[in-house]
């Protein structure tokens, strides 16, 4: 199994958290397609905001790492994007969420231990993405929805992806039990 990661990292206000909603989302999705299921493992959340070096160090051999990124975790998930890259090279890191640019081409040229920007919802394409991953020559271009590092130091930017008009496809991570686990941690969970 290939080992996938999702952070979603938020401000902790005393015992009270927030469950990583985003990164639910994308997991409970994944999790119901079989080729996915089959292949990927995913790792336990991270949502707390902790030494991003110490994160990176803890991850479990990481091949695909997707971090959801809000202006409240901007340079704290950029920092973990690169410290990623240091312990694990060969990890796929892909950057999805509101505050990631819509025209990325400096962003990608500033920071190359970022390999793919999600453009809006991040569902379908994440699961594209995995899907791509599995082939013995990835080619992520042919992923809608993304920005990717092309040969020669070209950027691509694919075609945009039909936002979802029925939000029944997409699986509750609540009901898909995504979160279970955390109901033991200390925390005051709130939803979002």
């Amino acid at each position: 199994m290939r080992n996938v990661a999702l952070i979603q990292v938020n401000y902790r206000f005393g015992n009270n958290v927030f469950l990583p909603h985003s990164a639910g989302l994308i997991r409970a999705y994944c999790e119901s397609i079989p080729e996915i299921a089959d292949n990927f493992q995913f790792l336990d959340f991270v949502y707390l905001r902790e030494d991003p070096t110490e994160v990176a160090q803890r991850l479990e051999t990481p091949e695909v790492i997707g971090i959801s990124c809000y202006m409240w975790n901007w340079e704290w998930s950029k920092k973990l994007a690169e410290q990623v890259k240091k312990f694990h090279p060969d990890c796929l890191v892909v950057l999805g969420g509101p505050q990631v640019p819509a025209q990325p081409y400096d962003f990608l040229e500033s920071t190359p231990y970022v390999d793919l920007i999600v453009h809006y919802e991040g569902e379908i394409t994440f699961s594209e993405i995995l899907r791509e991953r599995l082939r013995d020559n990835p080619d992520y271009s042919r992923v809608d929805g993304i920005s990717v590092r092309g040969q020669e130091g070209q950027h691509i930017q694919t075609p945009g992806r039909a936002r979802t008009q029925d939000l029944g496809v997409l699986p509750s991570p609540y009901v898909a039990g995504c979160f279970d686990y955390l109901m033991s941690e200390p925390y005051d969970f709130h939803a979002s």
